[in-house]
């Protein structure tokens, strides 16, 4: 039944209180329908089955109306199963929507995007992709990073936000080497802080980072090193030995380290199906992470938010108000890093 076997639900089952507080906080639920969506996973790796069952769970011991449905887990340009789509089709305006799958939802249809959909039709929603990366004894640590002091986090947050609204400049260093150099003017960061209370919005969980697109194609110089976890085409992974990229006029140009391949592997299968293929080495974010219960596994679901590290992505950004649009984002993520806003050391 849903996937697991007698012991996981019991394991499950215990944390329902944590389940619902999230739903209760962070998507303010009430008497909406909420639609779960999930996958069965793969042995050993079916934290996606695990968070599915825990949300349903909870749901239906608070006695609100909730569906839970499981597909195939799905990858790259997959369509969604067929009773996944027809249930989000049906679902009527202004309710609630719970992703927690292996790799992606999948397509389910024209629209532009899961985030568009939600946002056209009032669905407040939370997010976990990617957690087939994570084997199920991470369980535990998953939920201690969704189950943080939310108001404390957005008091850190919050602050920083503002100073990346106002910058036009922001420089981070690391120790490993990293001395990149984004142009934000005129952008305006997001504060992830796990609020999702409005209609047609919604976000990640476990939530926590800061994040801005820098400006246009061009405004990131500089080199990175990738010291925490890197996202490839198979999912993320942690870091053995460092990748250095090389930026110049906002993209990746060169790239060194034991894992470097993978990566140009991953890029040039994107490149090979983008419409637009030198949108995908474009430099589309810059984030810190500001959530003290995260810890780095390889899923970048939890690695991007851990408080001390920073990130960049690679590829999209339009959805949160940048100028690319392509197939492919891409977090990578650095330990440690300094940052420096109009040439000002920022507080972490």
């Amino acid at each position: 039944m849903f996937g697991l076997d007698k012991s996981m639900m019991e394991q499950v089952e215990k944390h329902s209180a944590r389940f619902y507080k999230v739903m209760k906080n962070s998507l303010k639920v009430k008497g909406e329908n909420i639609l779960i969506i999930s996958d069965y996973g793969e042995k050993d790796h079916s934290l996606a089955s695990m968070l599915g069952y825990g949300y349903y769970h909870a749901a239906k011991s608070k006695g609100l109306e909730v569906n839970l449905l499981f597909q195939e887990i799905k990858k790259g340009f997959m369509s969604a199963d067929d009773h996944v789509v027809n249930s989000i089709r049906r679902l009527e305006k202004n309710n609630i929507i719970i992703l927690a799958v292996s790799k992606k939802l999948g397509r389910f249809g024209e629209e532009k995007s899961f985030r568009g959909f939600c946002k056209a039709q009032g669905h407040r929603f939370i997010s976990a992709t990617g957690l087939g990366d994570v084997r199920n004894s991470y369980f535990d640590l998953f939920m201690e990073a969704t189950n943080v002091n939310y108001a404390r986090m957005k008091k850190k947050g919050l602050p920083m936000k503002r100073s990346w609204d106002k910058a036009e400049e922001i420089r981070v260093k690391t120790a490993a080497g990293t001395d990149v150099t984004f142009d934000v003017s005129g952008m305006e960061a997001i504060a992830n802080v796990g609020e999702y209370h409005e209609p047609g919005r919604g976000g990640n969980m476990p939530a926590g980072e800061i994040y801005i697109p820098p400006k246009g194609y061009y405004g990131v110089k500089g080199v990175v090193v990738v010291d925490g976890s890197m996202k490839y085409e198979n999912g993320a992974l942690l870091v053995q030995e460092p990748v250095k990229l090389f930026i110049e006029e906002g993209r990746v140009v060169r790239m060194e380290g034991k894992h470097a391949d993978l990566l140009n592997e991953a890029l040039k299968k994107f490149e090979d199906r983008a419409k637009y293929p030198y949108r995908v080495r474009h430099v589309g974010e810059l984030g810190i992470g500001i959530n003290p219960g995260a810890v780095l596994i390889g899923s970048m679901i939890m690695d991007e938010k851990v408080f001390g590290t920073g990130h960049i992505a690679l590829g999209s950004n339009y959805w949160f108000g940048g100028d690319i649009k392509t197939v492919y984002h891409g977090d990578q993520v650095f330990k440690s890093p300094v940052y420096y806003v109009d040439g000002k050391k920022m507080d972490l």
